[in-house]
């Protein structure tokens, strides 16, 4: 019979025993990459590496709740994985940096957002990054027209959270067109609005400004439609089953599912709207929109205090 381990010795060991599993569990990830030639430049810091790929980005109880086929969850934890193993960026966000390379070209043509950033053409460009974008933030944050903010339950519109500003997306306090550059990655779902968060959203964009951004779009979804509904003092009303991301039955609640009919919603609000990567197919998810605030005749673009 095996002598018992004491409870202080335990406490000692379980570090190295939580560590030895994250790095056999990384080693995993990289041997993976390697299989399977996962190898490509980073279109976001510019360095050639590895892709790790991550299925349990995924959890059991989201593919459930969300009626996700095992095809379409491999789908879906690729577009929110494949990690680049030196910035982190994922598979989404890296597209998401290509169609900012193409739709402001730099010369010489930079080959990555690192070198995006550091150009004299794009540091007048300002730039709004609401909710942090993983991977691109850390590049995004050295142009000096950078404005970021994040959402915390609570904050007053505008107020600082260790050292952060908040920002509601359906009633955003910066100026009339203040930006001729919004960017937000996986955000749209998680307002309860979506209608004043576009109209928002197009108010704060200078004429001829876009918005760049990805959300969650599953193939077959035809007309886009509200899982939940917030009443003004807070009650959730539930019209489809309840979806939290990351974890599926925790993490941020999913107000809105899109179809194939978001374009239209995009122009009915005012916006010239296109997909890139698209459509969506079972085997890819990863697509990008762009939609651009057209300048009114006669219209001047005036720069305003953000």
């Amino acid at each position: 019979m095996p002598l018992p381990i004491p409870s202080s010795i335990k406490r000692m060991l379980l570090p190295l025993w939580n560590g030895g599993n994250r790095l056999a569990w990384r080693c995993g990830e990289y041997f993976d990459a390697i299989r399977r030639r996962r190898f490509e430049r980073c279109v976001v810091c510019g360095k050639f590496a590895p892709m790790l790929y991550r299925r349990w980005v995924i959890p059991d109880e989201l593919e459930r709740r969300w009626g996700l086929s095992p095809r379409l969850a491999e789908s879906l934890a690729r577009k929110e994985s494949n990690a680049c193993s030196r910035c982190g960026a994922k598979s989404r966000v890296r597209r998401l940096a290509a169609v900012l390379l193409d739709l402001y070209p730099t010369e010489p043509p930079a080959r990555s957002v690192a070198e995006w950033t550091r150009s004299k053409s794009i540091e007048a460009l300002r730039v709004a990054e609401i909710n942090r974008v993983e991977g691109l933030h850390d590049r995004l944050r050295g142009l000096p027209t950078h404005v970021f903010s994040d959402f915390f339950e609570g904050a007053k519109p505008g107020e600082f959270v260790h050292g952060v500003r908040h920002e509601d997306l359906t009633c955003l306090t910066y100026m009339d067109n203040s930006f001729e550059l919004i960017i937000t990655s996986e955000t749209l779902e998680h307002v309860p609005n979506l209608d004043s968060t576009l109209a928002e959203i197009y108010r704060v964009l200078a004429p001829g400004g876009r918005h760049i951004f990805t959300i969650p779009l599953l193939p077959g979804v035809a007309e886009t439609y509200s899982r939940m509904t917030r009443a003004s003092d807070g009650r959730l009303t539930h019209h489809a089953t309840p979806i939290f991301h990351p974890g599926g039955d925790w993490g941020y609640p999913v107000f809105t599912e899109f179809g194939f009919d978001i374009l239209e919603r995009l122009r009915a609000a005012g916006f010239q709207s296109e997909m890139w990567f698209g459509p969506p197919t079972e085997d890819d998810l990863g697509q990008v929109f762009v939609t651009q605030k057209l300048a009114a005749a006669g219209s001047e673009d005036e720069s305003t205090q953000v």
